[in-house]
């Protein structure tokens, strides 16, 4: 057996906003498509075609898609006390396949991070790892490329999201 072992620094970077967490939330699962089992059932099926048009399709229009929402905050009730917050699993399966056939590893990463939680003020933070520093692991010029587009819709949705006013025109 052999064991390989790498340090690597990672940015992390958190975002605040004063809007109130809930309406962070519904908005990001209103404008955030979710990969559900139909895309899954398309793969097993071999349907690779129509799988891709309904990846790119559904990861408009923000190139990201909600792989899975982690409730961490409902799971501090095992401590007590409850907390506003979830981590979205989020990221494009389009992007992480063009990463993943160069490092395979790089499917450590993909679909990325990104906590949602109500700040001590009454608002929201957005908390993540930006991409590029996680995939700049690999060494990999194709796959930087890659992350640092990820960077961008990253940085994007949460500017989206979180700006005034709301989709509905009222300010959230």
């Amino acid at each position: 057996m052999e064991t390989v072992t790498a340090e690597h620094q990672v940015r992390h970077v958190t975002v605040s906003t004063e809007m109130k967490y809930e309406s962070v939330k519904a908005r990001i699962e209103a404008e955030v498509n979710r990969l559900d089992d139909s895309f899954r059932q398309l793969l097993a099926e071999n349907k690779i075609e129509e799988l891709r048009e309904k990846l790119e399709e559904a990861s408009r229009p923000h190139g990201l898609m909600i792989h899975y929402v982690a409730t961490h905050g409902d799971w501090l009730a095992l401590t007590g006390k409850r907390r506003r917050g979830v981590v979205y699993h989020i990221g494009n399966v389009l992007m992480a396949i063009r990463m993943t056939q160069h490092a395979f590893g790089a499917g450590l990463y993909a679909p990325l991070r990104l906590a949602v939680y109500e700040n001590a003020s009454g608002g929201t933070n957005f908390e993540y790892d930006l991409p590029s520093t996680q995939f700049g692991l690999f060494q990999n010029a194709k796959i930087d490329e890659v992350a640092k587009k990820l960077d961008a819709r990253l940085v994007a949705l949460i500017e989206t999201i979180s700006s005034y006013p709301s989709p509905s025109g009222g300010r959230t």
